[in-house]
């Protein structure tokens, strides 16, 4: 499970940041209007309602509160969609638990209520964990045609389980690189060279001999990134770490691939323990010339960047390498919305109350403080302004086809897949042989969700 980011560490991070805007493989600026604009979509599901599922005149009468439990930063989009609703039902009260900072505390907060009687109409759920909602938690299943028309449909397949859909997608996210462009420079880099594992390990050498006393690359294993970048790049040729049958499959030919590439970037230097951390020393103390990250956190970094007017240098965005002779596939992180509201009104004013906070405005302002992918076709075109702004991210809108489910692991010590393996991860970056850590980790995976 990937933690939430914590805006505030994120800023102060951020903040330390001298950095200026420049575009993967040196182009700063799209060359039109229309390259900023998100791909066409293809067919979508039909949807009842333009905007959305409403509850019908009699649940709307009869239902006089709703709670929600979501993460402290998405307390703001909360409240927006609390407002609309409110404004829109008078005499209705939406309460909002906003304590969790990670999706396991979410979870917790909702088991906790219902110990004590409260039950949670509309939940923040993590997308790796469809099945603890599925599963423990009574996850109600929601039509597609429910959907407003202007939601982006491609992106209800990483909310299913089966053919069912329980999660539906608000904040998805892919692994990036960020780059220091005046250090690969000063190497004779072309940051085109990243997108491969090979090209990645080229610059690395090249970092390292030119500039010492910088670590040429910094991969963050906590916050359970390590395997977030193992899964996608060991995902690059197909072999991600749940295979078809939802099964671990840690000891895959492009398993062990990624690994040995993963050890190889830990021989360049002490890899960061949290993702602020190797932010930290990217950007404020200089000390490393790549680093491991979430594409939520470019436009806030590169936000937080501009209020400083010294000492800038360019920043550039990369995807995740692949392994040779593979493809982009990288793999979510983010959430979704959950209906857990088993009671026909309660479930039906919940669903709105989903809807709402799924509004095109909802979702643009949400993209414009935390960069993540946008869900929804009206709210991409209100964005154009943002992506003429910070170019860098532009080009992961068009990755939507290609994005690789978060893995969920069944039974109820199936989140802690997810712990080991990021654990595992780093044991390998700090010199474990690969594929003996690979194959215990496998045994403890398969333990784990018997």
């Amino acid at each position: 499970m990937i933690r939430i980011p914590p805006a505030t560490r994120f800023a102060v991070a951020a903040a330390v940041f001298t950095i200026t805007a420049c575009g993967v493989g040196g182009s700063n600026s799209p060359s039109s209007k229309s390259s900023l604009r998100p791909p066409a979509r293809p067919a979508t599901v039909a949807v009842d309602d333009a905007n959305g599922a409403t509850a019908s005149i009699q649940c709307a009468t009869k239902v006089k509160a709703l709670r929600m439990i979501v993460s402290g930063p998405l307390a703001d989009t909360a409240r927006a969609g609390k407002v609309r609703m409110e404004k829109a039902h008078p005499g209705l009260t939406v309460e909002i638990t906003s304590t969790a900072t990670t999706y396991s505390q979410i979870v917790q907060q909702i088991g906790a209520d219902a110990s004590i009687g409260h039950s949670t109409d509309l939940a923040v759920a993590g997308l790796d964990l469809l099945a603890t909602f599925v599963q423990q938690l009574d996850a109600q299943e929601l039509s597609p045609r429910s959907l407003r028309a202007s939601y982006d449909q491609r992106f209800a397949a990483l909310g299913k389980v089966g053919s069912q859909l329980f999660v539906v997608p608000q904040q998805v996210s892919v692994p990036v690189l960020l780059y220091n462009a005046e250090m690969l420079a000063q190497a004779g880099v072309d940051p085109a060279s990243l997108k491969s594992t090979t090209g990645v390990l080229a610059a690395a050498e090249k970092i390292k001999k030119v500039l010492p006393g910088v670590q040429p690359i910094d991969l963050p294993t906590g916050d359970q990134f390590g395997q977030w970048f193992f899964n996608t790049i060991a995902g690059s040729k197909g072999a991600n770490i749940q295979n078809a049958g939802g099964r671990p499959d840690f000891t895959s030919a492009a398993a062990r691939e990624a690994a040995s590439f993963l050890a190889r970037v830990g021989s360049y230097g002490p890899q960061s323990n949290t993702p602020a951390d190797a932010m930290v020393r990217f950007g404020f103390s200089r000390q490393s010339a790549i680093v491991g990250a979430s594409i939520s956190s470019v436009v806030p970094g590169l936000q937080a960047i501009e209020r400083r007017s010294k000492g800038m240098f360019p920043l550039g965005v990369a995807p995740i390498p692949v392994l040779p002779g593979g493809t982009q596939h990288p793999v979510v992180g983010g959430n979704g919305l959950v209906v857990l509201a088993t009671d026909r009104c309660q479930n039906e004013m919940a669903t709105e109350l989903m809807m709402s906070l799924l509004a095109p405005d909802v979702v643009a302002a949400g993209v414009k403080a935390l960069s993540y992918l946008p869900v929804d076709t009206e709210a991409a075109n209100q964005l154009v302004a943002l992506y003429r702004q910070y170019p860098q991210v532009v080009s992961f809108n068009a990755l939507v086809d290609s994005l690789a489910r978060a893995p969920y692991w069944s039974g109820p010590r199936g989140g802690e897949v997810p712990i080991l393996a990021s654990e595992a991860v780093a044991r390998i970056m700090l010199g474990a042989d690969p594929v003996s850590t690979l194959t215990e980790l496998q045994s403890q995976a398969e333990t784990l969700v018997m």
